[in-house]
């Protein structure tokens, strides 16, 4: 929790870009449309684009909590206006940020909040059918 705090805190003061060092240099960052970012560039073009595209873009969340170890999910709203004044929406959003060993491994973000909570349990099932695989075949149980 503390790793997404600290990142969290550097995206609203404005120096994500400085706090790199806690996101994993093979992280994937996933947008509601399925746009995919990877890696350190790839937050720097999320960011490029966001400054560009919207005049603000304000994110609230309602709740944050460890969903399972080193699973954060934060759910709450999004609200934009477009850098030219003429767009903007608010809706839903929530979050599941994956950590390890203290740094973003994956995030990714969802218009429904049950929608990101079903993703953590998804991910959990496929990591445990990835534990129960040796060489590369199921393993068998008796």
């Amino acid at each position: 929790m503390a790793a997404f705090s600290a990142l969290w805190r550097a995206y609203g003061e404005g120096r994500l870009d400085r706090s790199l060092h806690l996101v994993s240099p093979d992280c994937e960052f996933t947008l509601p449309d399925g746009h995919t970012f990877h890696g350190h560039d790839g937050v720097r073009e999320c960011l490029e684009i966001a400054h560009r595209e919207w005049k603000t873009l304000t994110v609230i969340y309602d709740d944050i909590h460890e969903e399972r170890p080193g699973w954060i999910v934060g759910v709450g709203r999004v609200s934009a206006s477009s850098a030219d004044g003429v767009g903007g929406f608010e809706r839903p959003l929530a979050c599941v940020a994956e950590f390890r060993d203290g740094r973003l491994m994956s995030g990714r973000m969802f218009d429904d909040p049950a929608d990101a909570v079903g993703y953590v349990g998804e991910s959990e099932s496929r990591a445990a059918r990835a534990s129960d695989e040796v060489g590369g075949r199921p393993e068998r149980r008796r």
